[in-house]
């Protein structure tokens, strides 16, 4: 009996088509399946020097330095004793801090103006070379549409006040009489340690009375937009109307009227509901949060 031909017989070049995508098939299958690494320009190698530890590793490069076990199980590294001098570690840039780069460079934050200066009561100023310590400094008037930089000091005098716009987030804070306080560079070991997005702001409130009005917060996004830190305590804001009063180097007191923050102090952190508000002594926790008064509005 004699082989009838078959109409759908496959051609030589149709063959060689069809397992070159299946071998290109496989091979996409092999690159898929092995583990993301990340974009290579976005590594930062860095090779152990002696007396190295991974704890000090994690606190100089990770943004969270309670990340170090990711750092290890991206190098595939199954145990931190393993990690020795002349060790190359992979640094990752969704682990790395973001004052860092590629390189391992620092960089520099935007020498911009990161404030302007709204409306203004009595005797306001600012400066730009004071320092705590007592050491002489410049002060100058502070008027209404001054733009201030990272690190300008601003201080109102008896029956003063100031409020200030940040321009990138749009927060509001308004400094009651007798206040001292600063514009804190976004690179400080805070901002790593709290997260903060890049549109944040830090005020140093060093003595005196605030408000702040923050944004809401976007849908899915826990960043902190705002943060205030005083001799005592750090009060981290995401969408909040609040406010924080440090008398004295010995004692904060922080009230959220709107959305909701957190304060630390001595290692603990406490949410703070709105409508309430919390007590932080130096060398304390802060208190329990109790029902605030009514709002007052200050005119």
């Amino acid at each position: 009996m004699a082989f009838q031909k078959f109409p759908f017989l496959i051609s030589r070049s149709k063959l060689f088509q069809f397992f070159a995508i299946l071998l290109i098939s496989v091979s996409l299958i092999g690159v898929l399946a092995e583990p993301k690494k990340g974009v290579h320009e976005d590594v930062f190698e860095y090779k152990v020097k002696k007396n190295d530890t991974l704890s000090k590793i994690a606190k100089e490069f990770l943004q969270d330095p309670r990340n170090w076990k990711e750092l290890l199980k991206y190098n595939e590294i199954p145990n931190p004793s393993l990690i020795r001098e002349g060790t190359t570690l992979l640094i990752p840039g969704f682990l790395r801090k973001d004052t860092i780069s590629a390189t391992g460079e620092i960089i520099k934050p935007n020498a911009g103006p990161v404030a302007v200066a709204d409306f203004q009561k009595g005797q306001v100023q600012f400066s730009r070379d004071f320092t705590p310590t007592g050491l002489p400094a410049s002060w100058s008037k502070l008027s209404k549409d001054q733009l201030l930089n990272m690190d300008d000091w601003v201080q109102t005098g008896q029956g003063s006040s100031s409020k200030i716009i940040f321009t990138k987030n749009g927060t509001v804070v308004e400094l009651r009489e007798k206040t001292l306080t600063r514009i804190v560079k976004t690179t400080s070991e805070s901002i790593s340690e709290y997260k903060l997005n890049k549109d944040g702001g830090i005020l140093e409130l060093k003595s005196g009375y605030l408000e702040a009005k923050v944004p809401p917060k976007k849908p899915g996004d826990d960043t902190r937009k705002f943060m205030v830190v005083t001799p005592t305590a750090v009060v981290g804001v995401r969408g909040t109307e609040l406010y924080v009063n440090a008398p004295d180097p010995e004692n904060t007191t922080v009230g959220c009227y709107k959305g909701e923050l957190e304060v630390s102090a001595e290692g603990k952190t406490v949410a703070v509901p709105a409508g309430f508000g919390t007590t932080v002594v130096k060398g304390q926790a802060p208190s329990k949060p109790e029902k605030l008064p009514e709002k007052v509005e200050l005119e």
